[in-house]
């Protein structure tokens, strides 16, 4: 009877020390780590915020990825035109209190733009700073 209980118990200490090995029978492979996803594009909005040289736009400059899509918000009183200075892009008047249509960034190339209506504003896109406004024609700064 002795016997019986020591063996008893023997398999009783066996089989817990196997159940506590954590397998489940099947051997894990090892998974390669994912790529990284590339960043999604994101939807950047630059507050038009006066009607007078470099510090009409904000933020200017505007920093932008390839794929990003830049809007223009009027939040001045004035209505604006805005375009990209090399013509691939003409986002149209603003009136105040609206956002033109967006723009996608194709490159991240520097790409300045202005105000058809006020050519003192003027800004960039992924430019290391604000450009510096053109001078004024106008001998009373109308429009400067």
């Amino acid at each position: 009877m002795r016997s019986s209980i020591h063996v008893i118990s023997l398999a009783f200490v066996c089989a817990v020390a196997l159940c506590s090995c954590g397998g489940s029978g099947s051997a894990s492979m090892p998974t390669a780590p994912a790529a990284p996803s590339p960043p999604s594009a994101q939807a950047l909005t630059v507050a038009i915020v006066g009607s007078i040289g470099n510090q009409a736009y904000n933020p200017n400059p505007v920093a932008a990825a390839a794929g990003d899509t830049v809007t223009f918000r009027n939040n001045d009183a004035a209505m604006h035109h805005i375009v990209l200075d090399d013509g691939s892009a003409d986002l149209g008047e603003v009136a105040p209190g609206t956002s033109s249509r967006g723009v996608t960034v194709r490159t991240v190339n520097p790409a300045r733009f202005h105000c058809t209506i006020h050519p003192s504003m003027v800004g960039t896109i992924n430019g290391s700073t604000a450009p510096q406004p053109p001078p004024c024609a106008n001998p009373y700064g109308y429009g400067c």
